[in-house]
């Protein structure tokens, strides 16, 4: 991308406005290079600061998969985030960032972040130190995603001391260490440090652990600091192997009605015997969102969960597809949809008869990994258009029963009931929209 066509009219193209007068600026490495044949590099990071000094009403920069690497972030650090700035809302994730840059970033002036986003940066171990002064530094600080960022045990222990007494609600440190055939760490040792690290922050509501390789056994370390947590709402375990040993101790544990609301075991190796002791454990929980797809249950799990999806608290959003459906479940599903027990908006299986008998497709509702990863159709550029994206308030009805980034709010606000929108700034991610 020539210096020439990067100028303060081409950014401007790439900002969202918000209802409440703030600004989004995307710059995504994939949509650029899908249009011009080039990404973001570090001779581009003095413009880019330059035009975020003078448009001090953006809020929200989104500067995924570029090139800038360190010699970018120190070149922000120097012209941006060392000058006062209203910057809250942050995403550099696969920008070759190294320790170096980290260091630069984490030394700034001015950092009153609510979210960092630093995924797929190999900062490693010895970038740890740096993670741990941008929570310390940073205390406004709500969510950091820090997943696959290549630490050790050692190095992950540090960062989670830091977090013990920090302001953090949102952590994400899925696929946190390397891990091969050749190469492997103690699952127990890092499953004890999250346990000691859930007993001591009174702080976290979301928890994402994908990709750890823990099984069941971790599973039982992990819950003794589950037990003592009572602000965790979302808990994230895709992609493990926790089994069907892992299921029934969390299934044990939700009979004591923790305060969570989502949980995601999705890529589990769970079976029968997992989803029955899960249909126990879910009518005492306050669970609204499930995520059980990519498992090996058959018709008559699937079964067992859909007969406990109408509790006092009911299922609102129900991840399902990968799965063997039977006869028995597809039915069983088909009715559900009729009585409007289950909204087809929310669920990724639709159910269709073929000569008279039910058959069981995906539906395509789930695109939370392709909205956070921000995963865009070959050869198919989003459009570049200005958009005015609506700021909903705590008061908007009808009441939120559940709200997860990426995946969206249950129910929908309807505009038609009384539309509360919020002006002053952001203070909460939640009330971030979904851009």
């Amino acid at each position: 991308m020539g210096d020439k066509l990067l100028n303060e009219d081409f950014i401007r193209l790439f900002c969202q406005k918000n209802s409440d007068g703030t600004m989004h600026l995307r710059l995504k490495g994939n949509e650029l290079y899908q249009r011009f044949g080039h990404r973001l590099q570090a001779k581009h990071m003095k413009t880019i600061a330059k035009f975020l000094r003078k448009y001090d009403q953006i809020i929200s920069l989104d500067m995924s998969y570029n090139d800038f690497g360190d010699e970018g972030m120190r070149m922000l650090s120097k012209y941006y985030w060392n000058h006062h700035n209203n910057l809250l809302y942050l995403q550099v994730m696969q920008c070759d960032i190294h320790a170096a840059g980290m260091e630069y970033f984490s030394s700034s002036k001015y950092l009153r972040l609510i979210t960092c986003e630093l995924n797929g940066n190999k900062i490693g171990a010895e970038g740890a130190r740096f993670i741990a002064r941008l929570i310390e530094r940073c205390p406004t600080l709500v969510l950091i995603d820090i997943a696959e960022t290549d630490q050790t045990l050692e190095s992950v222990e540090s960062i989670l001391i830091v977090t013990e007494a920090s302001n953090l609600k949102v952590l994400d440190i899925s696929r946190i260490i390397p891990n091969s055939f050749y190469s492997r760490y103690n699952k127990s040792t890092l499953a004890d440090d999250l346990s000691v690290a859930l007993k001591l922050n009174e702080n976290l509501t979301e928890l994402h652990i994908q990709k750890l390789e823990f099984d069941g056994h971790d599973v039982e370390i992990l819950l003794s600091g589950l037990l003592v947590n009572k602000t965790l709402q979302i808990l994230d375990l895709g992609c493990n192997r926790i089994g069907d040993l892992g299921v029934e101790m969390i299934a044990v544990w939700l009979k004591s009605r923790p305060a969570l609301r989502a949980l995601n075991i999705c890529a589990n190796n769970i079976r029968d015997s997992g989803a029955r002791a899960l249909s126990m454990g879910m009518p005492f929980s306050n669970i609204r969102m499930l995520d059980i797809s990519a498992n090996h249950i058959t018709d008559i799990g699937l079964t067992d969960i859909l007969d406990t999806a109408k509790k006092y608290c009911r299922i609102r959003i129900l991840f399902m597809w990968g799965n063997r459906f039977g006869p028995t479940a597809c039915a069983r599903l088909e009715r559900m949809l009729k009585s409007t027990v289950l909204e087809q908006e929310y669920i990724d299986v639709k159910i269709y008869t073929v000569d008279e008998k039910y058959e069981a497709v995906y539906y395509p509702t789930n695109h939370y990994k392709s909205n956070y990863y921000a995963i865009t159709k070959p050869a198919c550029p989003n459009v570049i258009k200005i958009i005015r994206n609506k700021i909903y308030g705590p008061d908007a009805l009808p009441r939120e029963l559940l709200n997860i980034p990426h995946i969206g709010r249950y129910p929908k606000v309807d505009e038609s009931l009384g539309l509360y929108v919020k002006k002053k700034k952001y203070c909460d991610e939640y009330d971030k929209c979904d851009t």
